[in-house]
């Protein structure tokens, strides 16, 4: 009995039942993870820009509305009056000596309506048209109200040398009230309203150009005011 061969399985052929073995499936994709990584950054970058160009429109908005609104201006300065209650120059072994005390008095006014305005220590100097100083004093800070005028007193005092050549044009000038005296102010104010406070900002107001004759006889000097950087 002969013995067949088994037959040759073609090329291509597989055993059914059994399972294809497929390679392995890489997990990693990175053009396509890259490409959404960034498109996501770009949309935040473009929501927080976005974002924050609301945000500073709304804040100028704001700010606007409320400058509007309370028309915040500042204060008005007036030298209201100037009396020297003692003014005596003496010699002295280093030469002359001037001895005054006066009376000065500023008028402030407050002119916006809903604003407060809250004055830190306020200093004045006195000085002659040739800036010979005449003494000084100060007033501690005070709040002054809305819509409101208010009157400083300053007590000045100098004890201080002079010199030789400024003595006699001085007392010449206090005795015949020709002297021309101007009055500088140094203060740090800022306003308020209700329970809020602003930053204090520094000013200086300088009065003067007329004679003690003048403002005797109701003449007021000229106040400048310069904001302080």
């Amino acid at each position: 009995m002969s013995m067949r061969k088994p037959l040759q399985k073609p090329p291509g052929y597989r055993e059914t039942g059994i399972p294809i073995q497929r390679p392995p499936q890489s997990s990693f994709y990175p053009e396509k993870n890259n490409s959404r990584r960034r498109s996501f950054c770009c949309c935040c970058c473009c929501y927080f820009c976005i974002f924050l160009i609301f945000l500073i429109l709304l804040l100028i908005a704001a700010g606007a509305i409320l400058y509007l609104w309370f028309d915040p201006k500042l204060p008005i300065f007036h030298l209201k009056s100037l009396e020297f209650t003692k003014f005596n120059i003496t010699d002295s072994p280093d030469g002359p000596k001037l001895n005054a005390q006066a009376t000065v008095s500023v008028e402030l006014k407050n002119p916006n309506k809903q604003l407060k305005i809250i004055y830190g220590k306020t200093n004045i100097e006195l000085k002659d048209e040739d800036g010979v100083n005449l003494g000084n004093g100060n007033v501690p800070g005070f709040v002054q109200g809305t819509k409101n005028v208010t009157v400083v007193k300053f007590g000045i005092k100098m004890n201080e040398l002079l010199y030789v050549e400024n003595v006699a044009k001085v007392r010449d000038g206090l005795k015949n009230k020709s002297l021309k005296v101007s009055a500088d102010v140094g203060t740090g104010f800022g306003i308020g309203f209700s329970g809020w406070k602003s930053e204090t900002i520094g000013v200086r107001v300088s009065c003067g150009g007329l004679s003690l004759k003048q403002m005797e006889n109701g003449a007021a000097p000229k106040c400048q005011i310069t904001v302080l950087s």
